[in-house]
């Protein structure tokens, strides 16, 4: 977490190109955030960070995500209401855009009103 926060101070205030640092993971207590990708420009493609947790730390039962006979149905409804969750908070604690484009956008993708497997949240025996 150190490593993260220093490296955002020293980039801070700097152009677009400055970011592309801080590309890579950091662990921080129970959890490891990855910078996937980070934007060239205000207008480009948005960036993308993940976040994995340990199963363990995360605390949920077995019996509601893993699949049954095939039946994966319990695994895809947890992960598509986590994502909704997830979605829920962002939209209540960030309010609007900071800077041009979509700059300072943060959303999850979370899709309509079906529960289908999606790619936002997803869930393994490990993690």
């Amino acid at each position: 977490m150190q490593r993260l926060s220093k490296l955002l101070l020293s980039i801070d205030g700097k152009g677009y190109k400055a970011y592309k640092d801080i590309e890579g993971s950091y662990q921080f207590e129970g959890f490891t955030v990855t910078v996937d990708h980070v934007q060239g420009d205000p207008f480009a493609a948005p960036s993308r960070v993940s976040v994995r947790m340990p199963m363990t730390q995360a605390g949920f039962p077995p019996q509601l995500w893993q699949p049954r006979d095939g039946n994966s149905i319990r695994k895809i409804a947890l992960e598509d209401y986590l994502g909704r969750q997830v979605s829920r908070i962002i939209y209540k604690t960030i309010k609007g855009h900071r800077g041009g484009g979509n700059s300072g956008l943060i959303a999850i993708e979370t899709g309509g009103q079906q529960i289908l497997p999606r790619n936002a949240i997803v869930m393994h025996a490990d993690y």
